[in-house]
């Protein structure tokens, strides 16, 4: 942490002691890279009743982490934070949300998943741009989406199915649709819709979605870049890791529902 980031974090500790002990509600996104999570997190977060639109690469070990994320979300958009949900996405196994946060903030969670071939050509293309070698790499970009996903499908088995869990394609095939339940499981007063703002690090590296789509403020369909090919081993890998995650999301998602 650089020595302006420390003194910014102080300084809303002393002046603004509300942004730490007001009540607040916590919501998760936990996805894959690629899969429109940028695309829903600036939807939430144009939300009146949400503050938060982007990764704040942070673990949740303790609630010290909890204190980080609301001076973060507050740092950079200046919102009242009470009695709003708080809004942070996981992209990658390394960050962790321990036992004890689950415990002491009771969160909310979205588990977001895209199809693997989609997904796994939009990383190799969003390696061609930004020229990050391991994105590029149809093996190891295949390799973070299955490591990822097994990932997601154990720790949905903690929640017991208390979660909302969204495929990407009916996101965007079925948007009105997806955004009425997901404003009702939150119980938003005010609804969710397709269209979001742009806040000031939007399309920026290491806050969402760097390519030019995130600036189209609604969601629009992108292409399946035809040029890109991935051989059907890896494919075939990639789709039986997915098909298992997202059975056994909906399947747990509707054991609880029906409880």
């Amino acid at each position: 942490m650089s020595i302006s980031s420390k003194v910014r974090k102080c300084t809303t500790l002393i002046l603004k002691p509300g942004v730490i002990t007001g009540h607040s509600k916590y919501l998760f996104m936990l996805s894959h890279m690629r899969s429109r999570s940028s695309v829903l997190s600036h939807i939430l977060g144009s939300n009146d009743n949400i503050c938060g639109y982007s990764e704040l690469h942070n673990s949740y070990s303790s609630y010290i982490d909890i204190i980080k994320m609301r001076i973060n979300i507050y740092n950079e958009l200046k919102c009242d934070l009470r009695n709003k949900y708080l809004l942070d996405k996981l992209l990658h196994n390394k960050l962790k949300i321990s036992d004890r946060v689950l415990e002491t903030t009771t969160p909310k969670f979205i588990f977001l998943l895209r199809k693997p071939e989609s997904t796994i050509k939009s990383i190799i293309n969003m390696g061609n741009i930004t020229n990050i070698e391991w994105y590029k790499n149809p093996e190891m970009a295949s390799e973070y989406y299955c490591s990822r996903l097994l990932h997601l499908t154990e720790f949905s088995k903690i929640l017991n199915g208390n979660y909302f869990f969204i495929e990407s394609d009916d996101l965007l095939d079925e948007t009105n649709f997806v955004l009425e339940n997901l404003t009702n499981w939150l119980d938003l007063p005010t609804p969710l819709n397709n269209s979001y703002t742009e806040f000031d690090n939007t399309g920026k590296p290491g806050y969402g979605d760097p390519s030019e789509k995130i600036h189209a403020r609604k969601l629009i369909k992108t292409k399946s870049y035809p040029d890109i090919r991935i051989s059907q081993k890896i494919l075939q890998k990639a789709k039986s890791y997915y098909e298992r995650c997202k059975a056994s999301l909906e399947l747990d998602s509707q054991e609880h529902a029906n409880s």
